[in-house]
């Protein structure tokens, strides 16, 4: 009987061993700092893998650039409800800022970074770019705009800190609420979910 435990314990012992070696190899495989979080160190040389997106003219990034992130994201559009400043009887719901998580895969798995008031983009690892709209294109009437966005404020270091154009494509949702917007709301704020893709890039 105790041979017998002996040999239960051995073998429970060689399995644990390569269920933990398997862990190893995956996440060397994917080439993450943390399971689940990818670092600014992961994501450099990615860009060898990328397509540029298919866009309208209007959208297309100048040559001479290069793509180096393609990013999934998944959150909200923030609207206020606001009282115009021309005509004191009218209310609109107005863009506040985006909060959404930024996704290395579609199936989101793996986490880059975030997307909020700016609008800013921040990797894991603290890097930032601030864009501003240069050119909106409505591809869906009941999606948020695709977007070229140039770059306003790059943070000093890291991955974002060349980054001179964003794109935002292949959106869903995120539109203003198209009720509710009266003097007895005003201030009022409402989060509308969005999903959208972001396309990177910085001079060659």
């Amino acid at each position: 009987m105790k041979m017998k435990n002996s040999r239960t314990r051995n073998i429970s012992a060689l399995v644990l061993m390569t269920i933990v070696a398997l862990v190893i190899t995956s996440c060397q495989k994917t080439d993450i700092s943390q399971p689940g979080i990818i670092s600014d160190n992961n994501l450099s040389g990615s860009e060898a893998k990328l397509q540029w997106p298919i866009v309208p003219d209007s959208l297309q990034v100048p040559l001479g650039n290069k793509l180096i992130l393609h990013a999934f994201a998944t959150g909200v559009q923030i609207y206020q409800v606001t009282q115009s400043a021309t005509d004191p009887d009218v209310y609109t719901w107005v863009f506040v800022a985006p909060s959404a998580t930024l996704y290395y895969d579609a199936g989101k798995q793996f986490t880059v970074g975030t997307h909020y008031l700016g609008p800013t983009w921040e990797t894991n690892s603290g890097s930032t770019v601030v864009g501003s709209a240069k050119v909106k294109s409505v591809q869906d009437v009941t999606a948020v705009p695709w977007l070229l966005l140039t770059a306003v404020s790059n943070g000093p270091t890291g991955f974002f800190k060349k980054v001179n154009y964003i794109q935002r494509v292949n959106t869903i949702g995120g539109l203003a609420p198209t009720t509710g917007a009266d003097a007895d709301h005003v201030g009022q704020q409402d989060s509308i979910a969005y999903i959208a893709e972001y396309y990177f890039y910085q001079p060659k």
